[in-house]
């Protein structure tokens, strides 16, 4: 008793109230730094098996596997300038680990693969040794989420297969001469800042020649018979304008819808801005394709 009437003298001191506070805000900033470390804002993830894979022409390709046990499974598809380390790269995979394995990857010349981009003349190779390779796993339903220049190569390396069951292409051009490039548009500066504020974590490519002859999404997607296509457009993006997915539509056969998001700016900045119209989207896409 004397002890117990000892502490309770301590805690009633202003010693006593100065430990209270230093344990509450102790405690305070354990939940803040726990709610929004990396770790607890992508739960829905799981730690991935990485390795890399060899292409043809003995490039190599880094990616990420999420294995959650599920029948069927989405390749990501970065854009360009995005590596599979970019935060809303991130984010798209913790979309889709609720559901389905997933496999992202570096494409040549980003992140941790090797070689140079080439702006889409062997990018295809990429998207189909990730394919390759999902199928070698033993997966018979196989989906792609792609971005941008990232979804051209999907587009071109589904023309030449037939075992993708479905796609969700994001602002993909039509055509590589076509790109608008309005730098002026708000959406360029958006771009910008999130660079900026990621301190450029997961952004950069090494290139080739800009210049080399390459294949053209809007050339290829007719031979694509039995995928099932959604492209997704932003109403204000700066680089690759609506008329791009609805010119990809057109020409698409067999099942396929377009959405153009309102206000929505270019590939993830969709996801940044528009995350839960985006996951309502794709997830309700998937789950009449791919499932």
């Amino acid at each position: 008793m004397p002890r117990l009437q000892a502490s309770s003298k301590l805690l009633r001191s202003s010693g006593g109230k100065f430990l209270i506070s230093v344990l509450k805000t102790s405690f305070v900033l354990f939940v803040a730094v726990t709610l929004f470390s990396p770790a607890f804002l992508f739960a829905d993830t799981i730690q991935p098996v990485s390795g890399t894979l060899t292409t043809p022409d003995n490039t190599e390709i880094s990616y990420d596997y999420y294995k959650k046990g599920f029948d069927s499974v989405v390749i990501v598809c970065p854009g360009f300038f995005n590596s599979k380390n970019n935060r809303w790269m991130h984010k798209t995979v913790g979309m889709l680990t609720s559901d389905y394995d997933v496999i992202i990857f570096d494409f040549r010349g980003h992140g941790s693969s090797g070689g140079k981009y080439t702006w889409g003349v062997r990018e295809k190779t990429d998207v189909d040794t990730v394919v390759n390779y999902a199928a070698s796993l033993g997966y018979k339903k196989i989906g792609i989420l792609a971005y941008s220049l990232g979804a051209s190569a999907a587009i071109n390396d589904a023309a030449a297969r037939d075992d993708i069951k479905s796609m969700v292409l994001i602002s993909c051009p039509s055509r590589f001469g076509a790109i608008d490039y309005h730098f002026w548009e708000w959406g360029m500066w958006l771009d910008l800042k999130d660079n900026i504020d990621s301190k450029w974590h997961g952004k950069g490519a090494r290139t080739e020649n800009i210049f080399l002859k390459k294949e053209d999404p809007i050339d290829t997607i007719g031979s694509i018979k039995d995928t099932s296509m959604l492209f997704i457009s932003g109403q204000m993006d700066w680089i690759v304008k609506p008329r791009h997915s609805v010119k990809l539509y057109d020409a698409a056969k067999g099942y396929k819808k377009i959405e153009i998001i309102k206000d929505g700016f270019h590939a993830e900045r969709l996801v940044q801005f528009h995350y839960e119209e985006m996951k309502e989207l794709i997830l309700s896409w998937f789950s009449k394709t791919l499932k």
